[in-house]
């Protein structure tokens, strides 16, 4: 009986652990790419990640424009989940390799998101009438910092863009080449 009111409870923190997490990679991908937070969405995001980010930026962390405290606590929540999570359940684990378990899990959700608004912004660039929703120009806002590089090297090719195409790729390589040796890491710790 005790896992019959345990899996309900289980699932329910790991989907608000997984919702604020996914708030504050949002949060983290604005800041990288520069978002304007005028945008409906952005607004959004940035209410509900200020109160726990006032919290802990007493000591700046800032290197360029990344900011230390939003990817430390997206570890943070990330190796939560896994902690929670009950498949990982039977595993030992030290603490500081769950810690490097979260951060691999992080990269790979941040890649995974950035994977899906490409594919979102590709799907919304066929429909003109909701070119203005505040949704799909916040994912255009999100990936054209990243296709810039991309359609610097491509060269014109007549209207058609193959720059979406290119970068789902550049990040399932980046998937294959980062994530191995963080997950690696965690045997020798």
């Amino acid at each position: 009986m005790e896992a019959y009111a345990s899996k309900p409870i289980i699932f329910l923190l790991i989907t608000i652990v997984g919702f604020i997490q996914f708030l504050f990679i949002l949060r983290f991908l604005f800041e990288i790419t520069r978002v304007s937070y005028n945008n409906p969405v952005a607004q959004l995001v940035v209410k509900a990640t200020d109160p726990a980010l006032l919290l802990f930026r007493i000591i700046p962390l800032y290197i360029g424009r990344f900011d230390l405290t939003i990817i430390i606590l997206i570890t943070a929540l990330t190796t939560l989940k896994i902690y929670i999570n009950p498949n990982f359940s039977g595993f030992e684990y030290s603490i500081s390799a769950l810690f490097i378990a979260g951060f691999g899990f992080a990269i790979k959700e941040i890649l995974d998101i950035l994977w899906y608004a490409v594919i979102i912004g590709v799907i919304g660039s066929w429909f003109i009438a909701y070119s203005n929703h505040p949704l799909f120009s916040l994912v255009d806002e999100i990936c054209d910092p990243l296709y810039k590089p991309i359609r610097n090297i491509l060269p014109n090719m007549s209207g058609i863009d193959l720059s979406p195409i290119v970068l789902l790729v550049v990040l399932n390589l980046l998937q294959m080449i980062i994530l191995p040796p963080i997950f690696n890491l965690t045997r020798y710790v």
